[in-house]
């Protein structure tokens, strides 16, 4: 990595502020619940572009970065708290001190980075020491664009997990690529994005130190990996659970994460573990409520009977239809609640291995457009987690997969795996 970090030259950090003030009535942005036992890591995504279609492949690096950093002071606008400051485990002082905006140049092609399978060499177009990085001391929001030699770019986003989950993250950038392709468009959004959750789970004063949902991010090295599933290989993992399971329908996620799962515990020698996932509370809430709106949920595994592929996908769809089903017969004001006892079984489940999986299939992640083309490839490398996402076509899934170094070196050589899964650039 050392050798690959050389390559960056030229550094220039600016701070970007929303484009219009936030309003007086706004300006504390109380926390929710779900916001207060999430960490403070700032999550990373970044965005490709081999090479600038139309006539931005002829203007200056300086004109790119000029529309990039007024379009994103227009989205800020809307997405305030990303531009305020944290306070303690409470609320936000939306005060418009802006986000960190570093451009880059860096001195090879974009192929030199995205032909290699491991995802952590594209730490190199990250501002440097914030991915992954709990508690940064800088903004809530940090952002880079990345000049390669051969004209693409890369654009990476870091928000901080108090602030936004994948599906605000996922909002946000639409929203900031709609008002690059089109200046105008900041007044007509798809949605009005709303940072109102702490009106369905409303903060709590308790300690929350020992339930904040925080990954077990050890000392110890971890190597960051690629892995794809074509359309033909989803289609026969799913006629495995179909045939041997009362789930007739396993989704993408359901099937893909089942086995990355069971190939995880084979390849670690484990069988008494937990596996973590989250569901989307976009119902019941409003699909522009911003924010972390999502609750945890997991399975447990206790003996080698319960590590078969249909097995683990009925018990992660029970899992997952049970806790929609409480949400769905709940009152608001029990909301809270729900999650607490969800938290608790995730947190205190008692078991030697934790594993966890987060998916963004079926979010537009790859319809992100300032105005010179969909990205070629999007990856959101996270440490301890297998991250499932769609495949640029949509016609299969991949898994970004972070793992310590050691459990890495005999997951990526698993026979099992490698015949579902390939590894990818």
């Amino acid at each position: 990595m050392s050798s690959v970090s050389k390559l960056v030259s030229s550094v220039c950090k600016k701070i970007i502020k929303p484009y219009s003030p936030t309003p007086i009535s706004l300006r504390c942005h109380k926390l929710s619940f779900l916001d207060q036992i999430n960490c403070c890591i700032h999550t990373p995504v970044v965005f490709f572009y081999p090479k600038l279609s139309n006539t931005w492949s002829n203007k200056p690096s300086n004109v790119v970065s000029q529309h990039l950093e007024k379009s994103l002071s227009k989205v800020l606008t809307n997405y305030y708290p990303l531009a305020g400051e944290l306070n303690d485990n409470i609320s936000v002082d939306c005060n418009d001190n802006g986000v960190e905006f570093f451009t880059t140049k860096i001195d090879c092609p974009m192929s030199q980075i995205l032909n290699d399978p491991y995802a952590d060499k594209h730490n190199i177009v990250y501002p440097n020491g914030v991915p992954n990085a709990y508690s940064y001391k800088g903004s809530l929001a940090v952002f880079q664009l990345s000049h390669f030699n051969c004209g693409g770019i890369a654009i990476s986003i870091c928000l901080s997990h108090k602030i936004a989950d994948g599906y605000t993250l996922c909002n946000f950038t639409n929203h900031w690529a709609t008002i690059a392709r089109n200046p105008m468009s900041s007044d007509i959004l798809p949605m009005t994005p709303q940072f109102n959750g702490a009106s369905y789970f409303p903060p709590i004063k308790e300690d929350l130190s020992q339930t904040t949902f925080i990954l077990e991010l050890e000392t110890e090295k971890y190597s960051i990996k690629s892995f794809s599933f074509s359309s033909s290989k989803l289609t026969a993992l799913k006629a495995r659970v179909i045939n041997q399971s009362e789930v007739q329908n396993p989704t993408d996620t359901e099937v893909v994460s089942a086995f990355i799962y069971q190939r995880a515990m084979a390849t670690k020698k484990v069988v008494t573990s937990t596996l973590n996932q989250t569901l989307n509370l976009r119902p019941p809430l409003p699909k522009n409520t911003m924010g972390n709106n999502v609750s945890p949920y997991c399975i447990h595994t206790k003996d080698e009977k319960e590590m078969d592929l249909p097995q683990i996908v009925g018990k992660l769809r029970k899992a997952k239809e049970e806790l929609r089903k409480k949400y769905k017969n709940a009152q608001p004001n029990e909301f809270v609640s729900i999650a607490q006892e969800a938290l608790n079984e995730t947190i205190f489940n008692g078991s030697s291995s934790n594993f966890y999986i987060s998916s963004t299939i079926k979010f537009p992640i790859y319809d992100v457009d300032f105005g010179w083309g969909k990205p070629e490839k999007v990856c959101t490398p996270l440490k301890n987690v297998f991250m499932l996402m769609d495949t640029k076509n949509r016609d299969g899934v991949e898994v970004i997969s972070g793992l310590k170094e050691q459990d890495m070196l005999a997951f990526e050589r698993d026979e099992e795996l490698l015949q579902f899964a390939s590894p990818s650039s």
